[in-house]
């Protein structure tokens, strides 16, 4: 049987530690989930002008899940930086296999990992500061929604490129 690598073993523990953290933002949003804001953090993250980002904070304020949706933001912060770890070494792992295709898509993967760091942490800050403050912003919330649409193709790059290059790695080692 095939020994793990150190890279190999901070791949799983930090991808997997990220991937649960993500669960636990999932399961807590339709905690934040009003009339305002139906689809709870996502709609904050989407919200480009400060009159929608108060009238979203406003409802959870209301609704007496304001700290939720701060925790919920603190966690994102976490998640970013264990999921981003996770993913870059889960393309180290890939771009050390011995099939060139493993190896193209491990640099990918690199690559988008780290995209997805860098958007999702301007987007979640930019976000956590207006959350923090009570106070929309034009600035931070346009800033947040210009990188939504990039973070979230970079993760699902990242995930989905992941499950495929475990999936083609398996398949390779079983024909050899």
């Amino acid at each position: 049987m095939r020994q793990e690598s150190a890279i190999e073993t901070g791949f799983w523990r930090w991808w997997l530690s990220g991937l649960m953290l993500f669960a636990l933002m999932i399961a807590l949003n339709p905690s934040i989930s009003n009339n305002v804001a139906p689809m709870g953090i996502s709609d904050h993250q989407a919200a480009a002008t400060a009159a929608r980002v108060n009238a979203i904070q406003a409802a959870w304020q209301t609704d007496g899940v304001l700290w939720l949706a701060r925790l919920s933001m603190a966690i994102d912060l976490v998640f970013i930086g264990v999921y981003s770890r996770g993913a870059w070494l889960g393309g180290k792992v890939m771009r050390a296999e011995a099939g060139q295709g493993l190896r193209k898509l491990g640099l990918a993967i690199i690559a988008v990992a780290a995209l997805f760091c860098l958007t999702d942490y301007i987007e979640t800050v930019s976000q956590f500061i207006q959350a923090m403050r009570f106070e929309g912003n034009d600035a931070l919330a346009g800033l947040a929604a210009a990188v939504r649409p990039v973070k979230t193709v970079a993760f699902l790059v990242t995930f989905t490129g992941l499950l495929a290059a475990l999936l083609f790695r398996r398949m390779a080692r079983r024909d050899a």
